[in-house]
């Protein structure tokens, strides 16, 4: 059994990141003369979990890096690019180390940020816009339940249509997992995602477009090595049901699996350790603490995250992907009733 956490333990997790992975010095150099030793430091729980889950053992571990790094040093289109272990070990969490997976998939990521720039490039953790976001409380990382799962609490009705176009958002998004995926337990646990839905307006869902929702889906399925486990989206607004239906258009079977709606905060509350709820539900966690300690981390992190621009890929060699990946017009037009077939809205 994991043992459940208090408010001042997911506090603490939150604080830890960056003592534990986040403000060392990021190498681009895809043939460095050394690599420092990997040490798996995460707990027995967690090392159980990774075994059960990801397939991941010592031996099949150590062998994995040792490849992915051949392979990256030899790369004829791979010019820069972070060796290592905790990077690496995003991919090939990510893929349950099968090699050739993880491959492709530092492949898609390398290219989508050059492709993208203005997604994913210079991502200043530190400027007024990102921060003022973390302050309002947008996305609340509440700490890990009993399975390991990293539980995010995001408050849609809390974006700012006035200063936030989707751009923005992606941006925040990306800097939010760039800065959570350096943590070992969020690599090997996953991520499980509250979405509150209350209070959120008609022009919160306007501003986004086909071009927004098949970029972000490719991301969270294909490019981004992150685990979502389940997303709990509540009190969904009958109108916008159809711009869900759109987005998710473009997802994974897989990932439709993972989408569980509720009518109410109280319906859902079943589902989620006690000890994690917040206290705007009338649980024991602070989301004002918790934010605060993620505007820390987010300064802490700046220039990790800004010397991710200067790994280098030849993205002409990739161009196609974006050009070929997505699902017809008339997938839009059929949406995915069966993902919402069970979904009460107000």
């Amino acid at each position: 059994m994991w043992v459940k956490q208090s408010r001042k333990d997911s506090l603490c997790r939150v604080e830890n990141l960056a003592r534990r992975n986040g403000c060392a010095e990021v190498c681009v150099d895809k043939k460095p003369s050394n690599f420092e030793p990997y040490r798996f430091t995460l707990s027995a729980k967690f090392e159980q979990l990774a075994r059960d889950e990801l397939r991941e053992e010592p031996e099949i571990r150590e062998q994995s890096l040792t490849q992915l790094r051949d392979w990256i040093a030899k790369h004829p289109y791979i010019r820069k690019c972070r060796t290592d272990a905790v990077f690496l070990l995003r991919f090939l969490r990510f893929r349950k180390f099968s090699v050739p997976q993880a491959q492709a998939a530092i492949e898609r990521y390398l290219a989508m940020r050059q492709t993208f720039p203005d997604w994913f490039q210079k991502l200043d953790s530190t400027e007024g816009q990102i921060l003022e976001t973390v302050d309002e409380e947008l996305m609340t990382v509440m700490g890990r339940d009993e399975a390991g799962r990293t539980l995010v609490w995001i408050r849609f009705g809390r974006v700012n249509e006035e200063r936030l176009n989707p751009i923005a958002i992606f941006r925040y998004l990306m800097i939010f997992l760039e800065v959570l995926l350096d943590d070992e337990e969020v690599q090997v646990g996953g991520f499980r995602i509250l979405v509150d839905y209350s209070d959120s307006t008609l022009k919160q869902y306007g501003m986004w477009g086909i071009s927004d929702f098949k970029l972000l889906m490719d991301a969270v399925n294909r490019s981004m090595p992150f685990r979502i486990r389940e997303i709990h989206a509540v009190k969904l607004p009958r109108f916008a049901v159809a711009i869900a239906n759109v987005m998710l258009s473009f997802a994974t079977p897989k990932f439709k699996e993972r989408i569980f709606c509720h009518s109410t905060v109280l319906e859902s509350k079943s589902h989620f350790d006690e000890s994690l709820w917040p206290k705007q539900y009338g649980g024991p966690q602070d989301s004002f603490e918790l934010n605060r300690a993620l505007r820390k981390l987010f300064c802490e992190k700046r220039a990790a995250l800004l010397a991710l621009d200067d790994m280098d890929i030849d993205v002409e060699h990739y161009s196609s992907l974006w050009n070929q990946s997505g699902p017809n017009n008339s997938d839009i037009d059929g949406g995915i009733a069966g993902c919402f077939r069970k979904l009460n809205v107000d």
